[in-house]
C-alpha cells in the first residue's frame, strides 16, 4: 500500500465506527487507509512519503499509552499530524499530549461534524495543493 501526503491512515480494528468522521476527508480528496495495529501502521509509513494524518483509535489506552503511541508515530515521521479517537475530554488529552503537537481529539463515537472539524484543523497546516 503506497501512501503520500494526501492520505489519512486509520489505526483501528473497527474502521466502520470511523466512517462518518472520515467521509469529509474522502470528499476533500484524501485517500483513507486502515491498519489494524500500531505496528502494522508504522510499517506502512514511508518517511519520504508519509500520510498527512494518522488517526489512532485509543479505545482501551490510558494517557501514558496514547502518548507512547503518538510519540512512535511522530518518531517515524515528523511531518505526519496525529490525533486520536478517545473518551478523554479535550483538556485531559491536551495535558497528556502536551509537546507532541497533536491535533484535537475526536470523541469515542465520532460524527461527520467531528470529522469536518478535524479536517478544518488539519487544513491549517496541510493546505490543498
Amino acid at each position: 500500500m503506497e501512501m503520500s501526503y494526501d492520505a489519512v491512515l486509520l489505526v483501528t480494528s473497527n474502521a466502520k465506527k470511523l466512517e462518518e468522521a472520515v467521509a469529509p476527508f474522502r470528499q476533500d480528496g484524501f485517500a483513507v487507509h486502515t491498519a489494524d495495529t500500531l505496528d502494522e501502521a508504522l510499517s506502512l509509513i514511508d518517511p519520504a512519503a508519509p500520510p498527512a494524518l494518522v488517526l489512532l483509535d485509543a479505545d482501551g489506552l490510558d494517557e501514558i499509552g496514547l502518548r507512547e503511541w503518538g510519540m512512535r508515530v511522530i518518531s517515524c515521521s515528523a511531518l505526519t499530524w496525529v490525533t486520536a479517537v478517545t473518551a478523554m475530554d479535550a483538556e485531559t488529552f491536551h495535558d497528556a499530549m502536551e509537546g507532541l503537537g497533536m491535533l484535537p481529539p475526536l470523541p469515542k463515537t465520532p460524527s461527520r461534524s467531528d470529522g469536518e472539524a478535524l479536517l478544518t484543523a488539519l487544513r491549517r497546516f496541510v493546505p490543498k495543493p
